[in-house]
């Protein structure tokens, strides 16, 4: 299911990162695996980071086409991204709510920090950060 593999993040902190295989993971398998990552992060509500995972896990399996790979990373203080690639070019939006849906990406505009679409030959990347607020501290 999941290959944890420790990386230093553009910044040079280090980071753990799990790769997911949303063909062969259950929704409910990645929801487990954020919570297992986010609990030594300080700052982030968990259940923040699960559900921006699971409105960019869902929105790719019903919007965009396969293969869907989901990489979550954590820097076990005060940072979680979560990226969803999918081989779809159409850009996610965000629409008004109806009885069919609409309101995942406004979930995720409201929970996190920064998220965004990169394109890529063959599909984009969705992605969404969420960190401890400015002037929160840690006290060890």
């Amino acid at each position: 299911m999941t290959t944890l593999n420790p990386v230093r993040g553009g910044d040079g902190r280090g980071c753990r990162v799990v790769e997911v295989d949303l063909e062969t993971t259950s929704a409910g398998q990645v929801r487990a695996e954020v919570r297992r990552l986010m609990s030594g992060c300080a700052g982030i509500e968990v259940c923040d980071a699960v559900q921006v995972s699971d409105e960019l896990v869902s929105n790719a399996r019903r919007h965009a086409r396969s293969p869907h790979i989901c990489r979550l990373m954590v820097d076990g203080h005060s940072w979680f991204r979560i990226e969803v690639n999918d081989a779809s070019p159409v850009s996610p939006r965000i629409r008004r709510p109806d009885h069919t849906g609409g309101r995942g990406l406004l979930l995720v505009a409201q929970l996190a920090a920064r998220w965004g679409t990169d394109y890529r030959e063959g599909g984009k990347t969705v992605w969404a950060e969420l960190d401890r607020p400015d002037g929160w501290l840690i006290h060890l």
